[in-house]
């Protein structure tokens, strides 16, 4: 008897809205940064990347499709769930703020901040495609309270605290429906409504902002004038031009990708655990493959693998979502619409879901790991909360049209702002915050081997201004002091390490003499 897998289930309509806002309030987001606050052009933004975003979601997200369908066929089963796939969250808002941001801010050149976002997705790409092969190695060496630490800091400080500083900026629109969100979903508040908490803040916010005369007809009208047909086209030049500007953002891109890539890894492990068995290295090369790909086409920023697999499962999604996804996907990147949808809804609203999101992802890592490794997280949170204030200090100043560099340092310390501390520890803070924390993790763990290496690689990369330093370079100067620095605490690890070996050798000579 032939076996025809029913790819549509119950929960597939409610998979279907929860995936697309899920992915698409990320999309909303950036777009409405790179419109309404960096100023981009929308031939720009939805001219080029959106149509891009549009096909390589579709992609995806047809991919998995596919793979569940196939993985049902081989099981002879119904009930195969496909992987949730889209633009990665917390990394998006870390591509547009600590990479395409700086580029435009520092240049005024939206292309050249695109083409730089390019070139950083191509790189993520590589690095997702050789996580595939390595993937299992660093879950077995980097400490799990570190890696969650670092992915809850990045998640708390880009999504929570970035977000919350836009919705304050229009209080007259957002506050209101931020406390919706906070007291139902994080307060376990019962509003009695059928209508989920996030979707009725969206509505309400939306309400206010057009009642107050925030969102008007007019711009909403000619938003219409972008409704049209947009294909994606290839910027393989564009590429190598922003290649050439790359160095001084590799500390934000690889330890980025490397959560990415892990994040892939560990929603195929919770698909597996939910009884849904896929290839880890072919998924997490699929999603190298996505990034790379889109890349070329326009998109800069990564794709993954999203958690929530078991959650759709739970529901009966099978794999209908993700077709009816990438389909709803492809229709918005291609026709330009979600110009009238930023149009509608304020961008500052949307913001709402994704501080949601920082502080669970927050507020879930304090919860899956033992608390003797809090302090883990809370010093990882220290080099990207140092990032944030950076680049709010640099913007606020590059909008008085003043360079930042050619301002002495002694000015800002006779105002007690101390910038070369901010400049020097918000420098390739995702890298420093991941290795500090694996350092320290591995210290409470007593595993003195590990706090040794990590010690080095510190050093290493400090001594090469991989951290700690605006852009690669040999021995920087400030960077070598912090070097040694890294150099010397590794020396205590490698001191117990030693005296370790030598207590054997030193209880069997001492058993020879005795005998």
């Amino acid at each position: 008897m032939n076996f025809k897998y029913k790819w549509w289930g119950k929960g597939d309509l409610d998979a279907s809205f929860g995936l697309f806002f899920d992915g698409f309030s990320k999309i909303f987001t950036a777009v409405g940064i790179m419109l309404f606050v960096f100023g981009m052009p929308v031939s720009l933004v939805i001219g080029k990347m959106l149509p891009a975003i549009g096909l390589i979601s579709f992609l995806g997200n047809f991919w998995y499709f596919y793979e569940a369908k196939e993985l049902a066929k081989k099981e002879k089963r119904h009930d195969v769930t496909s992987q949730p796939f889209g633009i990665g969250g917390p990394i998006t808002l870390s591509w547009i703020f600590l990479i395409m941001g700086p580029v435009y801010w520092k240049t005024g050149d939206s292309n050249l901040a695109f083409q730089v976002g390019l070139a950083a997705g191509f790189i993520g790409g590589l690095i997702e495609i050789l996580g595939a092969f390595i993937g299992n190695f660093l879950i077995d060496f980097i400490p799990k309270s570190a890696l969650l630490g670092n992915l809850a800091s990045g998640a708390f400080v880009w999504l929570s605290i970035s977000g919350i500083l836009v919705v304050f900026n229009k209080p007259e629109i957002a506050v209101l429906p931020l406390l919706i969100v906070i007291m139902s979903y994080l307060g376990n508040f019962n509003l009695k409504i059928k209508i989920p908490a996030g979707i009725l803040a969206i509505i309400l916010g939306t309400f206010i902002s057009w009642a107050n005369g925030y969102m008007n007809f007019d711009k909403l009208i000619t938003s219409f004038n972008y409704i049209g047909f947009y294909t994606p086209n290839f910027f393989i030049k564009d590429i190598f031009i922003g290649l050439k500007e790359i160095n001084s953002y590799l500390p934000v891109i690889i330890p980025l990708q490397i959560a990415n890539f892990l994040t892939t890894l560990q929603g195929v492990e919770s698909a597996k655990l939910a009884g849904d068995s896929y290839p880890q290295k072919r998924s997490m090369l699929m999603d190298g493959l996505f990034t790379l790909i889109g890349s070329l086409i326009g998109n800069p920023f990564p794709t993954t693998v999203y958690y929530g697999h078991p959650g759709w499962k739970s529901i009966d999604a099978r794999a209908g979502y993700s077709l009816v996804v990438g389909i709803t996907y492809l229709l918005i990147g291609f026709t330009g619409i979600s110009g009238v949808m930023m149009n509608i809804i304020p961008y500052e609203v949307v913001m709402i879901l994704l501080i949601f999101v920082g502080l669970t992802v927050t507020v879930d890592t304090f919860e899956k790991i033992d608390k003797k490794y809090f302090s883990v997280i809370l010093i990882s949170l220290l080099p990207i909360v140092a990032e944030l204030i950076k680049t709010l200090v640099n913007s606020a100043i590059n909008s008085t049209g003043i360079d930042i560099n050619s301002i002495p340092v002694e000015n800002f310390q006779n105002f007690n702002l101390p910038m070369n501390g901010l400049n020097i520890l918000g420098s390739g803070a995702f890298l420093s915050s991941l290795l500090i924390a694996c350092w320290l993790a591995c210290l409470i763990d007593k595993d003195h081997k590990k706090a040794f290496l990590f010690g080095l690689i510190l050093s290493f990369c400090s001594c090469i201004g991989l951290i700690h330093n605006d852009k690669i370079a040999f021995l920087p100067k400030q960077g070598l002091y912090i070097s040694i620095s890294y150099l010397i605490i590794s020396l205590f690890s490698f001191k117990i390490i030693i005296s370790k070996f030598k207590c054997p050798l030193k209880k069997e000579k001492e058993e020879k003499t005795n005998a």
